[in-house]
C-alpha cells in the first residue's frame, strides 16, 4: 500500500480547510450516521479498533471510538464524493479507505496522510453501494449493492480490474465480507433472502449456504477465518464453516430483527444489536447467551449497528446515540454514551461557557409522508467534544434557532410553533417551561432577560418572565436580534415587495428607525457586546455595521467576500464581527479595512448555518453536513 501510483497522486485540499490569516482549525465534533426505521446502519471499525468509519451525507467520517481525556476525538473528513455515500470500510492495513456512493461509484483514497491522495475511482455497477470488503492483503475489494445488471464486484484495489464474478442473488445484495485467511472466500447476503459463498480468485459460485425467512442484515466471516455468520430479519443467527459453507449451528437468538454483529478479537463470542432494544453476546460455538443489556422500551432505542473495538464493544441506536458497553459485563450497562447530530445544524448558542446546538431527528426518508422528526439540543463541553441531551419535554419538530440570556438560560423555538426555555446545570440540561406561539415562528433574539420572535403572521412577540405581548410589524419579516441592554430590537424584512430594511424597536414596540442600505433579503443580524454596534447580513452578500441609537451606518461596503447568502453574523465580547454563509466561508472581518482579516473556504459541506464565540480567540461553526468546528481566531 505504500507504493503509490504517480498517475494517480491526485492532491486533495479537503482537510484541513483552506485558510488565510492565522485562523486554524482547532477541532471537529463529528456528525454520526445516519438512521432509518427497519434498515441497519453500516459502522466498521478500523483494524486496530481504536477508529470508526461510517458515513452521513456525502462525508465519510474516520474518528476516534472512544474520546481521550481532555481532548475531543480526533477526526478526519472526506469530502470529495459527488452523491450520497452509502458504505465505506478500511483496508487491513489502515493505510487506504475504499467508500461507495449511491451512483455506484467506488473511490479509494488514502486516509493516513492529509492530502488524501485518491488512488482509484471507479464505477462498480448504477445503483447504491451498500456495504464493502478488503481482502486480507489490502489487493482485492468486494462491492456490493442496488444494481441494475449486477449487484456486486469483485476488483483490484489500484486497477479496478474483476478478478471473479459474484452471481447467484436475484435481489440487491445487502451485505457482504472477505474471509482473512487463505483460501480466501466471499460470504454475501440479500434481500432475496440468500447467504452465499464464494471461492477464489478468480472467485465463483461455491455454495448456497441459507435461506433466511426474512432479509439478511449482516454477514461477517471470523478474524481466524473458520467459520461465519449470518444475521436477518426473521430473528436467527447462524454460523457455517468459513471453508465449505456448512451449517454449523443456527437458532432464533432475538425477540426482533438482528440488524447487526460483530466477532470478538479471538473468533470465540459473537456479538449481535437487536431491534428488541437490546445487545446480546454469545457464545460462537453454541449461541448461548454470555451477556445482555435492554436499553429501554422506546423505538428510538432499537440496536441498529455494533462493532466490538479495543475498549469494548461499540452499540449504536435508531435514536442516534452511540453506547460503550463492557463485553464481560454487559449487564452494567453503558460505561460511555456519547451524543451527536445526523441531521443538519440549525442554530449555536454560547451559555455559561457551555456550547449549546439546535437541530432535529427524524426515522422517516426524505420526502417521506409520514413524519417522525422531532428536536435535538445537545450542550456540549468543548474540552473533551463530549456532548450532554437535554431531559425533560423538548421540541416535537425540528429545531429553528437557539440562543442564550444573561443569566444563561437556554431559549429555543422549534417548527411546533412553541419556545422552550431550558437550563444547565451541573451535570446536566434540562427542559423547563415551554410557552406557545400563535404562529410558526422564522427566527429568535435574545437579550438580557427579554426574547423576541418574529412570526409568519407578520408579527412581533416579545417574551419576557413568562409574559408574551404580540405587536403588528406590517410587513413580512426574516430575522430578529435583541441588544444586550433589552433597549433595542432589530428586525430584518425578508424581501418581499423589494422591502429589504432593517427596523428597530423600543421594548414596547414602538419603531425608532427604518435602516436602509441593503438590496437583497435580510438573512442575519447581530448586536455587538456592547450594544454600540448592530451587523445587518443580506442574501445580496453584504454586510452594514449599524450605529443603533443614531439610526446610521457605521461601515458599508463590506461585499464581494462571500459568494452566497450570508447566514449568520456574531460578534465576540471584544468587538470582533465574523459571518458565516451558504458558500461555506467564515470570514473574521477587519472593519477598518473593510475586508476579512482571516477567511476559511469550505468550513462545512453544504455551507454554514450557524457560528458562536466560545471565547475571544476561539469561535465554533455548524452547518448542514451535521458537524460542529471549532477554530482559532
Amino acid at each position: 500500500h505504500r507504493a503509490r501510483s504517480g498517475a494517480h497522486r491526485r492532491a486533495r485540499k479537503s482537510d484541513p480547510p483552506r485558510s488565510q490569516g492565522t485562523m486554524s482549525a482547532l477541532a471537529v465534533y463529528p456528525c454520526f450516521p445516519a438512521t432509518l426505521r427497519g434498515q441497519p446502519t453500516s459502522i466498521k471499525m478500523d483494524p486496530k479498533g481504536e477508529k470508526l468509519i461510517y458515513t452521513l451525507g456525502r462525508l465519510v467520517v474516520v474518528r476516534e471510538a472512544k474520546p481521550q481525556p481532555g481532548r475531543p476525538p480526533a477526526t478526519l473528513l472526506y469530502i470529495e464524493h459527488a452523491y450520497t455515500v452509502t458504505a465505506a470500510a478500511m483496508a487491513p492495513s489502515g493505510c487506504y479507505v475504499a467508500s461507495g456512493d449511491s451512483n455506484g461509484t467506488i473511490r479509494v483514497w488514502a486516509c493516513d496522510t492529509p492530502e488524501q491522495i485518491l488512488k482509484l475511482e471507479t464505477p462498480v455497477f448504477s445503483g447504491a453501494v451498500l456495504d464493502i470488503a478488503w481482502s486480507a492483503d489490502n489487493q482485492r475489494i468486494l462491492a456490493v449493492g442496488n444494481g441494475q445488471q449486477s449487484f456486486a464486484k469483485v476488483f483490484m484495489w489500484d486497477s479496478g480490474n474483476t478478478v471473479g464474478e459474484i452471481s447467484g442473488h436475484t435481489k440487491k445484495i445487502t451485505t457482504c465480507s472477505f474471509k482473512q485467511t487463505r483460501p480466501f472466500r466471499i460470504a454475501t447476503g440479500g434481500d432475496d433472502l440468500a447467504v452465499n459463498l464464494y471461492a477464489g480468485p478468480p472467485f465463483k459460485f461455491q455454495k448456497a449456504m441459507k435461506k433466511h425467512e426474512r432479509f439478511v442484515n449482516c454477514v461477517r466471516f471470523s478474524p481466524d477465518g473458520a467459520r461465519v455468520f449470518s444475521a436477518a430479519s426473521d430473528m436467527v443467527l447462524a454460523v457455517y464453516d468459513g471453508k465449505e459453507g456448512d451449517v454449523i449451528i443456527e437458532k432464533k437468538v432475538a425477540a426482533g430483527s438482528i440488524y447487526a454483529g460483530a466477532w470478538s478479537t479471538d473468533s470465540s463470542k459473537i456479538a449481535v444489536a437487536c431491534a428488541d432494544k437490546t445487545v446480546k453476546v454469545l457464545d460462537a460455538g453454541t449461541l448461548d447467551e454470555i451477556g445482555s443489556y435492554t436499553f429501554g422500551k422506546s423505538v428510538e432505542e432499537m440496536q441498529v449497528s455494533c462493532v466490538w473495538g479495543a475498549d469494548g464493544l461499540f452499540s449504536y441506536s435508531l435514536g442516534g446515540e452511540l453506547s460503550l458497553l463492557d463485553p464481560a459485563n454487559l449487564q452494567a450497562g453503558p460505561t460511555l454514551v456519547q451524543y451527536g447530530h445526523n441531521k443538519a445544524v440549525a442554530s449555536l448558542a454560547v451559555a455559561k461557557g457551555v456550547l449549546v446546538s439546535g437541530s432535529y431527528f427524524s426515522l422517516d426518508e426524505e420526502g417521506s409522508t409520514t413524519s417522525t422528526s422531532k428536536g435535538v439540543m445537545r450542550a456540549w463541553d468543548v474540552t473533551s467534544g463530549l456532548a450532554r441531551r437535554f431531559e425533560g419535554a423538548g421540541h416535537s419538530a425540528r429545531v429553528v434557532k437557539v440562543c442564550a440570556l444573561s443569566d444563561g438560560s437556554v431559549v429555543s423555538i422549534g417548527g411546533d410553533d412553541t419556545l422552550i426555555v431550558s437550563s444547565l446545570r451541573e451535570g446536566g440540561a434540562a427542559h423547563e417551561s415551554k410557552q406557545p406561539l400563535s404562529a410558526a415562528p422564522r427566527d429568535l433574539g435574545c437579550g438580557g432577560a427579554l426574547c423576541a420572535v418574529v412570526l409568519s403572521s407578520d408579527k412581533l412577540a416579545l417574551i419576557a418572565h413568562g409574559k408574551v405581548t404580540e405587536h403588528a410589524l406590517g410587513f413580512s419579516s426574516a430575522c430578529v436580534a435583541v441588544d444586550v441592554a433589552d433597549a433595542c430590537i432589530a428586525v430584518g424584512a425578508d424581501g418581499f415587495s423589494d422591502n429589504c430594511n432593517v427596523y428597530l424597536y423600543s421594548p414596547i414596540g414602538a419603531l425608532q428607525h427604518t435602516l436602509s442600505k441593503h438590496r437583497g433579503a435580510i438573512s442575519a443580524l447581530a448586536f455587538s457586546a456592547g450594544s454600540e454596534q448592530l451587523a445587518s447580513g443580506c442574501a445580496n452578500k453584504e454586510i452594514v455595521v449599524w450605529d443603533p441609537r443614531a439610526g446610521t451606518p457605521l461601515v458599508l461596503g463590506m461585499q464581494g467576500y462571500h459568494t452566497a447568502r450570508i447566514t449568520c453574523l456574531q460578534w465576540s465580547a471584544g468587538s470582533v464581527l465574523a459571518s458565516g454563509g451558504v458558500d461555506a466561508t467564515i470570514n473574521v472581518w477587519d472593519l477598518t479595512e473593510k475586508k476579512p482579516k482571516q477567511q476559511i473556504k469550505l468550513a462545512h459541506q453544504g455551507g454554514v448555518t450557524a457560528i458562536a464565540f466560545v471565547s475571544e480567540g476561539t469561535l465554533a461553526s455548524a452547518g448542514l453536513d451535521a458537524c460542529i468546528k471549532t477554530w482559532t481566531v
